[in-house]
């Protein structure tokens, strides 16, 4: 790891660490370099100001989610997890990037995630493409990435509580069942 990568690491692992304990709004370059160990130019060399730290953070989460999951998905409950696991794994992080200004950061990667694993699932039932006009299956799948983000960004609203996971498992099933043609009468 290159001296600039280092110091890109060790700006954005203090500038969480900050974010883990307090607002976006609270927290200041001054601190981040004081904190870092490195100075103002160098913070200035990587980043125009925090919502830059912040975007490049995201992206980074957002690569790693995306990367680590599989191209293709076999429920839209997968879908539904990949879309929140940023913010389980890092609850305070989120709920103080989400209350911020620099809201539109978060959601603008979420709104990516949803459109990946929606997409992906998609397109994991070739024989659903094939049996469905193109504008139908834009519609099915606008129509599963807005219900997969909305969901998200509802959940993150209500506090995350911890029963998303059974919530995501009722709320996909007859969705899922549209794509794959299940004919289950139960989720379960």
């Amino acid at each position: 790891m290159s001296n600039n990568q280092q110091a890109q690491a060790k700006i954005e692992q203090t500038f969480l660490e900050l974010l883990e304990k307090k607002p976006i709004s609270e927290i200041t370059i001054k601190e981040i370099t004081a904190k870092s160990g490195f100075n103002r130019n160098t913070f200035y060399y990587h980043y125009k100001n925090i919502p830059d730290v912040l975007e490049s953070i995201i992206r980074k989460m957002v690569d790693e989610i995306l990367t680590s999951h599989p191209s293709e998905y076999y429920s839209l409950e997968d879908c539904f997890l990949a879309a929140i696991r940023i913010a389980r794994e890092n609850k305070k992080i989120i709920n103080n990037i989400y209350h911020s200004s620099s809201r539109a950061i978060f959601e603008r990667h979420l709104w990516h995630i949803c459109e990946y694993s929606i997409a992906s699932f998609i397109s994991s039932f070739p024989e659903y493409i094939i049996n469905h006009t193109p504008e139908e299956v834009v519609v099915i799948r606008d129509l599963f990435k807005f219900e997969c983000f909305g969901f998200a960004i509802d959940w993150i609203n209500r506090g995350m509580p911890d029963d998303v996971a059974e919530k995501i498992k009722i709320l996909t099933f007859r969705a899922n069942s549209l794509v794959v043609g299940s004919n289950q009468n139960n989720y379960g």
